[in-house]
């Protein structure tokens, strides 16, 4: 009977290490897209568009000179 509660603990204790892993990488991964949002954000800020500037039209004449 000893050996069964054991082995009983010792499979939760892998499933609770497995969870936790599957649960802090998704963490982390909405922490990375969260970082980089904001470096976005700041370089944005740092470099504003033009006024008479349309991304648009600029992908348009990229595409179409390939």
């Amino acid at each position: 009977m000893k050996t069964s509660i054991t082995k009983d603990y010792e499979t939760t204790r892998v499933l609770e290490r497995r969870i936790s892993y599957l649960v802090g990488a998704r963490l982390r991964d909405k922490d990375k897209i969260k970082v980089a949002i904001k470096k976005q954000d700041k370089i944005r800020k740092l470099h504003p568009a033009s006024e008479h500037w349309d991304s648009i039209s600029e992908i348009r004449k990229w595409r179409d000179s390939r």
